[in-house]
């Protein structure tokens, strides 16, 4: 077996190694404190091999909303550079502006818009935005059964990676791809 990596196995590391950069010293608040780049990875991971430019946009699914406002641009113009206006484009439907102020009710309403609106437009950003929310779940499912301060929390996200994954994948959604 060779040790030479494909173009495609190259261009996944590069993008890894991007989302790294940006994401260094951050960490998932829930449920166990891990380096954020572990739940990229585990997205990317759970997408199958074949699915490249699907498995690009995981790779970079939250840069674009973790990073400084002040290096957007240059970040958008990096991704479109090295892996093509096609990845920009779903890395920019998995991106989510969460609005300050919202009670709990409005943040749910804004999220569901935002799936509807922004990831179900888009081919590549659904089945990223899916198991995206699978992971999270597999977080939560531990926080919820767990108990303790932090359960009821746990269990609204789950219900609110449930209604997205039911939004993604209702006939109607499955007709935009």
């Amino acid at each position: 077996m060779s040790d030479e990596i494909t173009d495609q196995q190259r261009l996944l590391n590069e993008a890894i190694a991007l989302a790294a950069e940006v994401h260094v010293g951050q960490v998932r608040k829930q449920p166990d404190g891990r380096p954020y780049i572990c739940h990229v990875l585990d997205v990317v991971n759970a997408l199958p091999a074949h699915m490249h430019t699907i498995r690009l946009v995981a790779a970079l699914h939250d840069t674009v909303e973790d990073i400084d406002p002040a290096r957007q641009q240059w970040l958008k113009d990096t991704i479109k550079a090295k892996f093509g206006a096609e990845v920009l484009a779903g890395v920019e439907a998995m991106s989510h502006d969460k609005p300050k102020g919202l009670d709990k009710a409005g943040e749910l309403a804004h999220y569901l818009r935002y799936v509807r609106k922004k990831v179900a437009s888009n081919k590549a950003a659904i089945p990223v935005k899916i198991i995206d929310n699978y992971v999270n779940m597999k977080d939560r499912v531990a926080q919820f059964v767990a108990g303790g301060k932090d359960a009821e929390k746990a269990r609204k996200k789950l219900h609110q990676y449930a209604q997205s994954i039911a939004l993604l994948t209702a006939p109607k959604a499955k007709k935009k791809r």
